[in-house]
């Protein structure tokens, strides 16, 4: 079995009869509305993936894990000449993925559940998914040849990996991902000081749950992968360079693993390149792309692959739609009522959401999801209970003309947001992220995380606590977090930290999971 890396998530396995391409965004336009594009910059291999689709002594397949841009680039599918291949998708409850590759020229399709084997030419595949309406995103197992590959790319199923990794036996090569990619603390108004703070905090938690991630699985090697992306939008290109963020490189990961994994589980961990081949029965690179970047050059690629995107941008002309932003104001206001209309829990959130338009930042739109009504109104009034979110019209627009997404446009990073208190609901995310159609589905979903009644016990500070088992954010098994500062349970999955000494309550948001201290008898 031999592996290239694609770049960002994308790989490329070759076993004696098969060939599997995972998740090959290689378009050079990029992603979420250009906000995101691969790093390093990888376009030059869209030759060589077709290449390895066109080769007729193997089987070949191609998997996408999930709707996310960056691994379901459908221009790139489109490109592609030749389709003698089969597709292997996730089963969501959602169907997105599947209407969109409905009538897609190939040999066609296979949607697969959760946990399901495929059999493939010489071994098989098999897929995890989490599909809890606020995340859809799937892993892939590749066994073949007496060996094996384990690509979680951004799924987030940290809690299943003992049970996988007992099923699945010896892992060869684990590949995920270790940077953020999410719109906080990014787009927040916050100081630079919190919002250092706060990046690092993220970026040390995600470094750890891989850590922990690792020593579970017990591979011979891990390849850091599935990010981070860079922003050469002139916008949002000051991302690139900041000493703290969500989005830190794979040389400061591999630093904090070095230390971290000594004395626990020692692996190969190389930092990778787009077009980098691993052998995997040796656990060891075989080929090594001839451009690569490190700590010392990274600024000056960086600034060099900006400038080349100069003309790109200037040629996008963000300008405003026929009837300019009043009228996106207006549909937008639509579109709320449409999505309060569907969302059967609002009455729960105690909150005003404030939704407005960056270039009429006098214009905004009050959302009172106890009344259900959306409101025009000038000021925001509320001074310690609200969420605010301000985008481009031209941003906003796209999103109502069915050109991006609610989730996709969460992910530009073109948006400002505020909240006080700064703590996280899971409601009023669900709301700002999701379309109008899927809001029940979501809501459905957290009323059966509250009606489980299922508990186990952790211990903390010498002291037995009896907790809900299942994260209220989205599911996770608590069975598999660990415990924080003597006092915290962590969730595997999105690291949420639980108060055991202050009844489970999380630091970050509202939720609880009703921890009540045992007495030993």
């Amino acid at each position: 079995m031999q592996i290239t890396y694609l770049g960002h998530a994308g790989f490329c396995v070759e076993t004696s009869q098969s060939i599997v391409v995972m998740d090959p965004w290689m378009s050079p336009t990029g992603a979420f509305d250009s906000a995101w594009f691969q790093f390093p910059c990888n376009h030059h291999l869209a030759a060589l993936v077709q290449e390895k689709l066109q080769d007729t002594t193997k089987h070949r397949y191609l998997y996408i894990s999930h709707e996310h841009k960056d691994h379901f680039d459908l221009p790139f599918l489109n490109s592609l000449p030749a389709r003698d291949f089969t597709l292997i998708v996730p089963h969501y409850r959602r169907p997105a993925i599947r209407e969109l590759l409905a009538d897609y020229q190939c040999n066609g399709l296979i949607a697969c559940h959760d946990g399901q084997e495929i059999p493939i030419a010489g071994g098989r595949v098999t897929l995890y998914l989490d599909d809890s309406e606020l995340d859809r995103d799937s892993a892939i197992l590749v066994t073949a040849d007496g060996h094996s590959f384990l690509n979680m790319n951004d799924c987030k199923i940290h809690d299943r990996l003992p049970e996988i990794r007992q099923n699945a036996g010896d892992i060869d090569v684990f590949a995920c991902q270790f940077s953020g990619a999410t719109w906080h603390p990014t787009c927040y108004e916050y100081s630079e000081e919190t919002y250092r703070r706060i990046s690092r905090k993220k970026m040390m938690s995600k470094f750890e749950a891989t850590a922990k991630a690792i020593e579970v699985v017990e591979p011979r090697m891990f390849l850091p992968s599935a990010g981070p992306a860079v922003f050469l939008d002139p916008l949002l290109s000051h991302l690139n360079f900041e000493e703290v963020n969500t989005f830190p490189r794979a040389p400061r990961f591999l630093s904090y693993l070095d230390k971290r994994l000594r004395r626990s589980h020692q692996a190969e961990i190389p930092d990778i390149m787009p077009g980098d081949v691993v052998d995997v029965a040796t656990a060891s690179l075989v080929h090594l792309a001839p451009d690569r970047v490190n700590e010392d050059n990274y600024e000056s690629y960086m600034r060099a692959y900006v400038a080349r995107y100069e003309g790109f941008f200037r040629a996008r002309r963000y300008v405003d739609a026929p009837g300019g932003s009043d009228l996106v104001l207006k549909r937008l206001q639509g579109e709320l009522e449409r999505k309060l209309d569907a969302f059967t829990l609002r009455e729960r959130i105690d909150r005003i959401l404030y939704v407005g338009l960056l270039d009429r930042p006098r214009k905004l739109l009050r959302v009172d999801f106890c009344s259900g009504c959306v409101d025009p109104v000038d000021t925001i009034d509320e001074k310690d209970n609200y969420y605010s979110m301000s985008a481009p019209s031209w941003e906003i627009e796209r999103v109502l003309d069915g050109r991006l997404s609610w989730e996709d446009f969460s992910l530009t990073f073109r948006m400002r947001l505020s909240r006080e208190p700064d703590i996280y609901q899971t409601l009023v995310h669900g709301f700002l992220i999701m379309e109008s159609e899927d809001l029940n589905h979501f809501c459905a979903r957290l009323l059966d995380l509250e009606a489980s009644t299922e508990r186990i016990i952790v211990e903390a500070q010498g002291c037995r606590y009896s907790v809900n088992r299942f994260c209220p954010h989205q599911g996770a098994d608590l069975a598999q977090g660990w415990i924080e500062e003597d006092r915290y349970l962590v969730c595997a999955r999105h690291r949420w930290r639980f108060d055991l000494l202050d009844g489970g309550q999380a630091d970050t948001s509202s939720h609880t999971i009703e921890a009540i201290g045992l007495e030993d008898s």
